[in-house]
């Protein structure tokens, strides 16, 4: 099997446990938790998430292996699914749902480096690898969704335990990329801060996929609101998926061309009309157009900060670099603008998109900046 072959394997098996996660609250209100006690759950869960993500890295880069940490975080992830069964009450659930975010923290930003790692030898193709990733997440989503409506969501932890045991099982699998152990260094994470390159695409990211929070959170809502049935809306959030697909898997050349000053410029356009545009309820026709952007306010701002860690940061801090950008760049950014969107969509509605409008389109000030970093540090490691 190639190398890019085994970490498509993985990627799909955790996307997997990433979509059906996402039924997660269904599971804890069927247990009687009430909306309140789901959201504090799931706040305590993502808060250390981010908190945990770039210690893994650390430890991965002092080590200089990504795949016993990888292994170690689906194992641990899969048996805490697996206790969700038995447990019944807030404060058991919340301590598995803590110990849960704090072990797939790990993984996202892992596979991310060692497949960066490995495209950088010249063993795969980062694009189409990644895209792997989406499509089982779309098609995992559709398919715990029927299984949902037929059975129950009593499945629901039961899924994701297969899902992240099969990750556990591909890990073995996994090529390690050629990184020498970093030396142990107090503060070595927040040092990376230091190379404007990196610095800067963590700010673009978290401005442009913070402002994904209100279509995430409320986008469904809203669309509802405006009488688009529940299929209707489906089939847009896949027409996004879909199209960023596209890109991953096809978009090579255009990528290189852009580079990341081009692509996040793009991302930040794309974002600035997107949402505008949402926010006044247009008809199902323009947002059908519309949710074509996504795989610029998605998928390009993604590549381009891929492009930044893969060349502006050394190699024996990509771990780390990874991890910290996950959870500068989604973890952190995404929960606030997430507090942020329910409070100004609970009083003003759809105009809150206008507000991420704002924040995905002030990364167009990020963009020279941005490109002239990465050239310099394109250079200087030359």
């Amino acid at each position: 099997m190639s190398a890019g072959f085994r970490v498509a394997l993985f990627i799909g098996a955790y996307f997997a446990a990433m979509a059906v996660s996402g039924f997660m609250p269904l599971w804890f209100a069927d247990r009687g938790l009430s909306a309140a006690s789901i959201g504090q759950i799931l706040g305590v869960a993502s808060l250390l998430r981010v908190l945990a993500g770039p210690q893994w890295g650390s430890v991965a880069d002092r080590i200089g292996k990504r795949r016993p940490v990888l292994l170690g975080a689906a194992l641990t992830a899969m048996t805490l699914a697996l206790l969700y069964v038995p447990l019944d009450g807030f404060v058991p659930l919340l301590l598995v749902a803590a110990g849960q975010g704090i072990a797939a923290s790990a993984i996202n930003p892992l596979i991310d480096s060692l497949a960066l790692a490995l495209a950088r030898q010249g063993l795969m193709e980062y694009g189409p690898v990644r895209a792997v990733g989406s499509a089982a997440f779309m098609i995992s989503t559709a398919s715990a969704g029927w299984l949902m409506t037929a059975v129950g969501s009593w499945l629901v932890p039961w899924l994701l335990a297969v899902f992240y045991g099969c990750a556990a099982l591909v890990t073995p699998l996994l090529p390690e990329a050629a990184t020498p152990p970093s030396a142990p260094r107090a503060w070595a994470g927040l040092a990376l801060f230091r190379i404007p390159a990196f610095r800067l695409a963590v700010c673009c990211t978290a401005l442009i996929q913070g402002a994904h929070a209100a279509y995430y959170g409320f986008a469904a809502l809203f669309w509802r609101s405006q009488g688009f049935s529940d299929a209707t809306i489906g089939l847009l959030i896949a027409e996004g998926i879909v199209v960023e697909i596209l890109l991953f898997a096809r978009g090579r050349k255009l990528v290189e061309r852009l580079g990341p000053g081009g692509l996040t410029a793009c991302a930040a356009a794309a974002s600035l009309l997107r949402w505008s545009a949402t926010a006044f309820a247009p008809p199902l026709a323009v947002l059908a157009l519309l949710q074509v952007l996504h795989a610029a306010t998605f998928a390009m701002q993604h590549l381009s900060s891929m492009m930044v860690l893969s060349r502006a940061v050394p190699p024996e801090r990509a771990a780390t670099a990874q991890a910290l950008h996950a959870a500068c760049g989604y973890g952190a950014p995404g929960g606030l603008m997430m507090l942020l969107s329910g409070f100004l969509y609970a009083r003003y509605g759809g105009l809150v998109f206008l507000a991420m409008a704002l924040a995905g389109g002030s990364a167009l000030l990020l963009v020279r900046p941005l490109r002239r970093a990465f050239h310099v540090a394109r250079h200087s490691g030359e």
